[in-house]
């Protein structure tokens, strides 16, 4: 297995690449479709399946694992528990003044809500630990077709091996070994274990980023001609934008450079004309008024509110007038569907997610108006939009 103290140098070592900027679409083309109701064709071009059935029979168990944990002892009986053993302690179902760590130690007194968070705890290790085997397992292997792809068409890989990483990068964030920026199989490691066990469903989270691309909406002329997938990871929304408008120049960036790198083999791999750079969300290095569409995903809540602050205003500068920021994240204070958590129990799982699944600023996001953000950088604000899953975006419209 790689140390981890290696993997910057087995980065840069491994690829040494180029930029390649591709000539903008002449006119628009938008091709829709329905990312619950895809042909047999459509599954099988979007799967991720590992080499060998061992490692699938593995994941598999994980993914059990993990199932059996959410709707058995996380589902209706483990909340009529705790609601039966906060009435036991002579404390409120409802709204209650207790802080987040202290709501989390009082529930831990309750014996099934300390197993669900034990066990919830073991099956996330176990599903990174599952997916890490496989890849790290046959490192050369992996290695060695990322080297083959590196300067590869269809589309690009930038990777800045050498780049100064923010501190806020430098975590393993859901507690996934070595991070995004820690391990050169990250990108593997990332798309194996959510698409087979976190969302729980084999084509489950590819349906979640092509929802997203097919549920962005279109600047108010219609005109869509450059897009850029902000905090891409290991791609999948960066390459859903392409299919979904094919004569576009698409752009996927994160700085996380084994994300980028993986997320380019992959899209050689299936003839995805993308671009991919190992950049940061708040110094992307693109013109002034560049896109026409900027888009992220779960990126807002794994940076500091000063980043973030930062990166909506990066996002203001290259857009052009009319062009449209998709933000999709979890809810914050400001949303037509926000609500910061008021009970105990919600405390309480808002405290576990922010300890335990390594997300250090989830708290500082939650409580952040991202909308009167946006509205204060010069955005109009749009929050009555629904995508495909029912997840609400905010949509900033950079003003003609």
């Amino acid at each position: 297995m790689l140390s981890r103290r290696n993997i910057l140098a087995a980065t840069s070592a491994a690829a040494t690449v180029g930029t390649q900027q591709a000539k903008a679409a002449k006119s628009t083309v938008d091709v829709k479709s329905d990312p619950f109701d895809q042909t047999e064709a459509q599954k099988e071009f979007h799967a991720a399946r590992f080499a060998t059935l061992d490692q699938e029979s593995l994941m598999s168990f994980a993914e059990g694992f993990k199932k059996w944990n959410a709707t058995d002892l996380a589902g209706r009986d483990g909340r009529r528990s705790t609601n039966n053993f906060l009435r036991s302690r002579g404390l409120p179902i409802g709204e209650s003044d207790l802080g987040y760590e202290e709501s989390f130690n009082v529930l831990l007194e309750d014996p099934s809500y300390a197993a669900k968070t034990r066990l919830e705890r073991s099956a996330q290790a176990l599903m990174w630990d599952r997916s890490m085997r496989a890849f790290h397992g046959d490192a050369d292997k992996y290695l060695t077709l990322m080297e083959e792809t590196d300067n590869a068409g269809p589309g690009s890989l930038e990777l800045n091996p050498d780049m100064e990483l923010p501190d806020y990068t430098i975590h393993e964030i859901h507690a996934q070994p070595g991070g995004y920026v820690g391990d050169p199989f990250a990108g593997w490691v990332y798309h194996w274990a959510l698409t087979q066990a976190f969302y729980q469903g084999r084509n489950e989270y590819d349906q979640v980023h092509l929802s997203i691309a097919q549920g962005c909406p279109k600047p108010a002329d219609g005109k869509v001609l450059r897009i850029l997938d902000m905090g891409c990871a290991s791609g999948l929304s960066t390459t859903a934008f392409k299919e979904r408008f094919p004569n576009a120049e698409v752009w996927g960036i994160d700085v996380g450079g084994p994300l980028v790198r993986y997320a380019h083999h992959r899209a050689v791999k299936k003839d995805i004309d993308v671009h991919f750079a190992q950049r940061l969300a708040e110094d992307t290095k693109f013109p002034d008024g560049y896109f026409d569409i900027v888009s992220d995903y779960i990126m807002f809540h794994e940076v500091t509110a000063e980043a973030a602050k930062e990166i909506v205003s990066e996002t203001y500068r290259i857009l052009r007038p009319g062009g449209v920021f998709n933000h999709v994240d979890i809810i914050t204070e400001g949303s037509s569907a926000g609500s910061v958590p008021r009970t105990i129990r919600e405390k309480a799982e808002s405290w576990n997610i922010h300890r335990h699944n390594i997300e250090p600023w989830w708290h500082e996001f939650t409580h952040t108006n991202f909308p009167e953000l946006l509205r204060t950088t010069g955005f109009d604000v749009d929050l009555t939009l629904r995508n495909a899953k029912g997840i609400p975006p905010v949509i900033g419209i950079k003003p003609v």
